[in-house]
């Protein structure tokens, strides 16, 4: 696997990345509709504004729209924070055309055509720590482009490594579907250094408890919190998320219908959170 594997250095939580955004942290959000990552983008940009640290969004137009109004809303003017020097942006499908060599990055050109984004964005606050918002990988794993996706999240953890600036990924992924579990979370986690796979962790406990109860009962369902917590390092994953993650990577008959189950009662848990 390409790169370093970020969860052997976790260095907190995924409330201090975001408000404290460490030299070389390398964090992913996961999501499921844009508002939510529109949200945790600015709450991480916003973080570091007020104390003048500059802000790099390499993002999709669509998405880019929607975190401009998300910071609006927040009483941010992207326009006025451009002309500061503390905003800066790019088009995430333009900027992969001038690195991309064939069907994987080219070294060279993404240190010159992203390394050179990097320094621009520092320039003017030199002695701050540049949080940087990037989706190109994300744009690669959506066209199936899985080995140039890894190549990619490797070159931006080396870049991020040699400049010192926090990064912040974005992967739109259901994690309510079993490929996704077996497959694609675990990889996407183990890249980086910080991690939010859905927007409520604590809801998500909520409907993996409610799932695992009806479709298996309390009796095996305590059994598989056990099995977990031997077998799962603590803390690499929340609860939830690594109960999914090891029920999925078992190929168990009823890992499906526990999916299914928690996806319904999350999102009602969302929809009347007080019944959580």
């Amino acid at each position: 696997m390409p790169g370093s594997p970020k969860n052997t250095r976790r260095m907190s939580s995924w409330t201090d990345f975001i408000e404290r955004a460490p030299a070389a942290g390398h964090a992913v959000r996961v999501y499921g509709d844009v508002s939510e990552l529109a949200c945790s983008v600015a709450s991480f940009l916003t973080a570091g504004f007020g104390a003048g640290d500059p802000g790099l969004v390499i993002a999709t137009s669509d998405h880019r729209q929607a975190l401009t109004a998300e910071l609006g809303r927040r009483g941010w003017n992207a326009s006025a924070l451009e002309r500061k020097g503390l905003l800066a942006h790019a088009d995430a499908d333009e900027l992969l055309g001038r690195f991309m060599e064939a069907e994987l990055p080219s070294v060279e050109r993404f240190e010159r055509v992203v390394g050179g984004l990097v320094d621009q964005a520092r320039a003017k606050h030199p002695d701050r720590t540049l949080r940087a918002f990037g989706e190109m990988v994300d744009v690669l794993w959506r066209r199936g482009d899985r080995p140039a996706a890894l190549a990619l999240e490797a070159l931006w953890s080396d870049l991020a490594d040699a400049r010192s600036f926090a990064l912040l990924c974005g992967y739109g992924l259901d994690i309510f579907e079993l490929g996704v579990q077996r497959e694609a979370l675990p990889e996407v986690v183990h890249l980086h250094s910080h991690a939010r796979v859905v927007d409520d962790p604590s809801l998500l406990a909520a409907a993996v408890d409610r799932a695992l109860a009806e479709v298996v009962g309390p009796a095996r369902a305590a059994r598989i919190y056990l099995d977990v917590a031997e077998q799962v390092p603590q803390g690499s994953l929340p609860r939830a998320q690594a109960v999914l993650s090891w029920l999925s990577s078992r190929d168990l008959p009823y890992a499906h219908e526990i999916l299914e189950r928690a996806r319904m009662h999350y999102a009602r848990l969302r929809s009347t959170p007080a019944a959580a």
